[in-house]
């Protein structure tokens, strides 16, 4: 039922909204802040959906590390398909990093091409898009993973992130993500539903700056490279000092 949800609202919006909102406002500016917070607004609709039929529990904490008045480049792990659902209903005006082909498949490539969000079809192009909206002072939202990660196994980060940060020189927003049990990973089906509902937790982090972590600029590319072992140094301990505090609070639990 929610994958239909989704399906409909995806061509609803695409097919009726975006379009209408294309014809009623000519500047372009002012078309691309309303569709984005239109779809924000569905992205905050369907999480509160899946609440409320008992597909999921979710927790969003950190908020208070987020100063609206500057952007961001909002940088998150990525156990599931859904993440990024949640991040525009937090996020709705940031840009977002998507698939090539979801500008091609027929639920979404209208809505796709009526927010503008970036493709990574084109390696070099999509590297430059990002830093260039950055510098216009949008927030950007990344996976430093460039797919969803296997359940249990290491975080691998590609080289984009650090090079994006390193390059823009905006502050990064780690979003710490998990989801228990697993649902809509790499290695399930989306018509695999766990035997229990599912808790999604999201921690936003303090920011973090390239420069208050490296010193060494001189060469973009290194410096690229070096602050993106520090994301990913970063995020696994993170990730694995909360999960051992899960277990832990879970065994104090049923102790």
């Amino acid at each position: 039922m929610s994958f239909a949800v989704f399906g409909i609202g995806s061509l609803f919006l695409g097919i009726i909204v975006v379009p209408l909102i294309t014809i009623i406002i000519r500047d372009e500016e002012r078309r691309l802040r309303w569709s984005r917070a239109v779809v924000g607004a569905a992205m905050q609709g369907f999480v509160l959906f899946m609440n409320g039929v008992g597909v999921l529990r979710y927790e969003i904490t950190g908020v208070e590390n987020i100063d609206t008045s500057r952007n961001y480049l909002i940088l998150a792990n990525h156990p599931s398909l859904i993440d990024v659902v949640f991040l525009l209903s937090i996020f709705p005006m940031a840009e977002c990093v998507i698939k090539a082909p979801l500008k091609k498949n027929f639920f979404t490539r209208r809505l796709m091409n009526g927010v503008d969000y970036i493709s990574n079809e084109d390696p070099i192009a999509w590297l430059q898009k990002c830093v260039e909206r950055l510098e216009d002072g949008r927030s950007l939202i990344l996976f430093p993973e460039g797919t969803r990660s296997g359940p249990g196994e290491p975080l691998y980060f590609k080289a984009g992130a650090g090079s994006v940060a390193v390059r823009a020189g905006t502050e990064c927003l780690p979003v710490l993500i998990s989801c228990e049990p697993t649902t809509l990973t790499k290695a399930e089906s989306w018509y695999h539903v766990p035997d229990r509902r599912v808790f999604f937790s999201m921690q936003i982090q303090p920011p973090i700056l390239a420069s208050d972590v490296l010193t060494d600029f001189s060469d973009a590319r290194q410096a690229g490279r070096s602050f993106n072992q520090y994301l990913h140094r970063y995020f696994t301990r993170k990730l694995i000092n909360r999960s051992e505090a899960g277990r832990a609070s879970a065994l104090d639990t049923l102790g």
